[in-house]
């Protein structure tokens, strides 16, 4: 076994919460390289961006991560739900730097919950399937409301 991969996972072969946190900034910082023509393209984009470091190391359903997971999901889907709304009524109104700005806002939400664990502690496994299903509820109202 790759000796650098044993000393970064946790028991369970998973990456501690600080590669996400980290992950987390990295993403956010990416925001401002995303090359998009309109507000959506750059919704899209932003969403495959997450999605590939999501994909690239799926975290167990009770891992604490799970939480930054789902709550920078849950910022691109508010945001593209109110990008695709706002585009259908009046597509001068929604630029791309109102989207950037509303996404950076939902997303420095999520990483404040990081700091606030730095301080408080980590969730237990109980509270994050809890708090996953709220979130995963949240999700399903976010694209129904934009369907």
């Amino acid at each position: 076994m790759d000796m650098r991969i044993r000393l970064l996972a946790d028991i369970d072969g998973s990456l501690p919460p600080g590669i996400w946190v980290d992950r987390l900034d990295a993403f956010i910082s990416a925001l401002d390289a995303i090359d998009a023509d309109t507000p959506l393209a750059y919704c899209e984009q932003a969403w495959d961006i997450w999605e590939g470091a999501v994909f690239s190391d799926p975290l167990p359903e009770s891992h604490p991560a799970m939480l930054i997971v789902l709550g920078v999901r849950q910022a691109l889907a508010s945001v593209m739900a109110s990008t695709y709304r706002g585009s259908a009524e009046d597509k001068s109104r929604v630029t791309l730097a109102t989207v950037h700005s509303s996404l950076s806002e939902e997303l420095s939400g999520v990483r404040a919950e990081c700091e606030r664990w730095q301080h408080e502690g980590l969730p237990t496994a109980a509270e994050v399937r809890a708090r996953s299903a709220v979130a995963m509820t949240g999700l399903h109202n976010v694209k129904r409301r934009s369907a």
